[in-house]
């Protein structure tokens, strides 16, 4: 197969991080899967590495963002040193994977050595990321200013240094700025770093917000074939599944024009009771010499209370009518669906992770812009992790079942101790696919018949 060995980089997924690359963990060197793995592809005649690829594992879009650009960069460091690099990505792992094999424009490179050989995920929910034209053209357009600015600095900070240096009979800036004093140097590196440090910032945000805008759009290319291992059970896909598919309306029809009833009320009390105590006020007002009021007298005052408090009632029509026509009507016909799209996003993005302004949704077993290889895992494997599952849960409640069901216990101690507690990790499904020596087996065979592929496509070549 070559005197290089193989890479296989393993991406865990969220929460399921480690100190160090060495461990028990499924992704860690010395673990079960990870020996198993290679023990596997040396029965193949394939020498292999095992690359654990460390992340926050934070349910963070940013997050895996971040984590898929390292994962991108750390693949083009070691691609020289192995034969090819495999990926075996697990839940939102193979999300990160994902990004970085599209960052690293696998598969669309029409003449360059591909930089991943194959990419496997296991359990994954994968997540799109639109973007709209206007964000494309936006990144663009913000890039463009930003090269364009990058000369004018540089050129504007040479005049700068020459004139206080007193070489700037080039430029002639003494005619324009007068001679420099000694208080010049310091408002030029004023001038350059207000400038500069900025400027970088916006050099960063230009670059990184246009890789995002312009991720490749959607390839069949065999050559960047996912494939997809996932459990028809698989608790993180159908919830995510689940959470996208409800059908969220916190403000349902009608909801603004009732919700508006209170508040003009309120409106038009306050109205009333304005307009009853004006004249009251101005005639204080015109007493301590504040205002200057015309024809002012006690008459005045009797006659324009009177008049308030027989035209109360229209006042208060008149504020309640305008209160619910304005946050009535046309919060209903024009925020409604707004706000229902914007607090369904939030609560989505919640579980999603999303932490930014890209729309992420559209949860699928195979991934949105690569051709992929799907299976699902079925038979005798699958009724066993269901069947390991629920004795799992079964026990895990049972130790559990005093504290929380029992009267007058307190539950928010045993709460914490569950969410932590290793036995909630190993009663999903999710999570016990690496305990299964037959997908163990899927996984090397794969990976060794992408191997081979490739040594028959360099022999053909």
């Amino acid at each position: 197969m070559g005197d290089k060995p193989i890479a296989v980089i393993t991406v865990h997924g969220t929460n399921d991080t480690a100190e160090g690359p060495e461990g028990e963990k499924w992704f860690q060197r010395g673990s079960h899967f990870a020996t198993a793995l290679s023990q596997r592809l040396i029965g193949r005649g394939i020498e292999t590495e095992i690359v654990p690829f460390l992340w926050t594992g934070a349910n963070s879009a940013s997050a895996r963002e971040a984590g898929a650009e390292k994962l991108a960069a750390k693949i083009r460091s070691i691609g020289g040193r192995y034969s090819g690099v495999h990926i075996v990505g697990h839940s939102h792992g193979g999300n990160v994977a994902n990004d970085a094999a599209l960052l690293l424009r696998w598969g669309r490179r029409k003449r360059a050595k591909e930089q991943i050989a194959s990419l496997t995920t296991i359990g994954t929910p994968f997540l799109s990321s639109r973007s709209s034209a206007a964000q494309s053209f936006g990144g663009w357009l913000f890039l463009a200013i930003t090269w364009l600015s990058i000369p004018l600095y540089m050129l504007t900070t040479l005049m700068l240094f020459l004139w206080v240096s007193g070489n700037d009979q080039f430029f002639e800036l003494n005619d324009v700025f007068g001679a420099p004093n000694a208080s010049s140097w310091f408002s030029v590196w004023l001038c350059v770093l207000g400038v500069g440090i900025p400027l970088w910032l916006m050099f960063q945000l230009a670059t990184r917000g246009l890789r995002r805008v312009m991720r490749p759009r959607a390839s069949a290319n065999e050559r960047a074939r996912v494939f997809s291992v996932w459990h028809g059970n698989d608790e993180a896909i159908s919830f995510l599944k689940q959470v996208e598919g409800l059908p969220l309306e916190p403000f349902p029809s009608g909801s603004m024009m009732r919700g508006s009833r209170s508040g003009a009320i309120s409106f038009g009390v306050l109205a009333v009771i304005l307009a009853c105590v004006a004249p009251a006020l101005l005639a204080f007002a015109a007493e301590m010499n504040l205002i200057n009021l015309l024809d002012y007298n006690s008459e005045w005052l009797t006659t324009a209370i009177v008049l308030s408090l027989f035209t109360a009632p229209i006042v208060f029509a008149l504020a309640y009518l305008l209160y619910r026509g304005v946050a009535g009507l046309v919060g209903e016909h024009l925020a409604r669906k707004r706000l229902n799209a914007w607090v369904t996003g939030v609560l989505r993005g919640i579980a999603f992770g999303r932490d930014g302004d890209q729309a992420i949704g559209e949860v699928r077993t195979a991934p949105h812009l690569h051709a992929v290889r799907e299976h699902c895992i079925e038979g005798e494997v699958a009724a066993r992790m269901q069947a390991n599952a629920a004795a799992a849960a079964g026990k895990l409640i049972e130790q559990y079942r005093w504290a929380l069901f029992t009267v007058g216990a307190d539950s928010n101690s045993p709460l914490a101790n569950l969410a932590n507690d290793a036995m909630t990790w190993s009663s999903l499904i999710h999570t016990t696919y690496f305990d299964q020596p037959e997908v163990v087996d899927l996984i090397a065979d794969y990976i060794a018949d992408e191997v081979d592929d490739a040594s028959a496509g360099r022999a053909v070549a």
